[in-house]
């Protein structure tokens, strides 16, 4: 038998569930602990706002948002190549309300460059990455037609390169591309890609090295070439660009990955809300179109395989640390 007060219960806990559906039109709960989210969340950027860390950020987060059922706000802390925020990170609270964002894997290779650091990566909570991609090497449209051209001007005399950052991804593949090719550079440095390219586009420089997507806008309109791509695999949406192993050359590649990052020691059940939001926002369809107009290689990668990677990215760059001082 059904007492009257167990009815009006029901009726009032029907209601209000209808009045939170309403509360939140068009948002969706990843699944978790029903603690968690309850306020809005940050997403750090440790780049100026504009540039390709920072753009990557703003364009997932309103899906991350949809899914979450609270608000994702970015907020950039921009300096010394991301050291000041990393280490600020390191001893932020690990409840999952704030979260970092970056081109792994330059934290690390930060780590090598300076050994005063107040952080270290491998105690990052790793969360979700969402794209990868590798370097270009790009020259003036004017300038050489191929990179046999290229490499056979670079071993006559000695030419000036761009590097969007030192500590950055293309630093260390900029480095090793010189010492296998056997040619000698003047190393220019930026903070970021849009500097590089831009002094490339003048012709202050005689090449640069970026990441892939960064110089397409250029590469459409013929103010610039695409000579190589530094990685294993052509790029599907410059897929003319020939890699080493097309030209008989065997090069190290380091593959950029950017995805988020949640605190030291931030619980499982956190992280996996987190994560099931990112999986679920890269597969959105409007998502998924704004990622082709950036011509960005959704790579997904969950906590766990992010993880895998960064034990896998220590090694590495331990292994090339003695040029990072150069």
């Amino acid at each position: 038998m059904v007492t009257q007060g167990l009815v009006r219960r029901r009726f009032l806990g029907t209601a209000l569930g209808g009045a939170l559906t309403l509360a939140a039109p068009g948002l969706t709960r990843a699944a978790g602990p029903s603690s968690f989210p309850r306020k809005p969340i940050k997403i750090i950027v440790t780049a100026d706002a504009g540039g390709g860390e920072d753009t990557e950020a703003r364009g997932i987060a309103p899906y991350v948002q949809k899914h979450l059922g609270v608000n994702v706000l970015i907020e950039n802390q921009p300096g010394a190549g991301g050291k000041i925020a990393f280490e600020k990170f390191q001893r932020t609270e690990p409840d999952g309300y704030t979260l970092i964002t970056y081109t792994f894997p330059k934290s690390i290779i930060i780590e090598y460059l300076d050994k005063t650091t107040r952080y270290r990566t491998r105690d990052f909570t790793p969360v979700y990455a969402w794209s990868r991609s590798n370097q270009l090497l790009l020259v003036h449209a004017d300038a050489w037609k191929s990179f046999d051209e290229f490499v056979k001007a670079a071993r006559a005399k000695t030419l000036a390169g761009g590097l969007s950052g030192r500590g950055s991804t293309t630093h260390l593949v900029g480095l090793l591309a010189v010492e296998e090719l056997g040619i000698k550079v003047n190393w220019v440095p930026y903070e970021g890609s849009p500097g590089a390219i831009a002094a490339l586009a003048g012709k202050h420089l005689d090449f640069t090295i970026a990441l892939a997507n960064s110089g397409v806008p250029l590469i459409r309109a013929g103010k610039l070439r695409p000579l190589l791509l530094l990685g294993d695999a052509r790029d599907p949406y410059l897929p003319e660009v020939p890699i080493p192993k097309d030209l008989g050359y065997t090069l190290t590649s380091l593959p950029a990955l950017r995805g988020v990052e949640a605190p030291p020691h931030t619980p499982p059940a956190v992280v996996k809300v987190l994560e099931d939001a990112f999986a679920r926002a890269v597969t959105e369809p409007a998502y998924v179109e704004w990622t082709k107009k950036r011509l960005m290689v959704i790579h997904p990668l969950g906590a766990g395989d992010f993880a895998t990677a960064v034990r896998e990215a220590y090694p590495k760059v331990e292994k090339f640390q003695a040029m990072l001082k150069e």
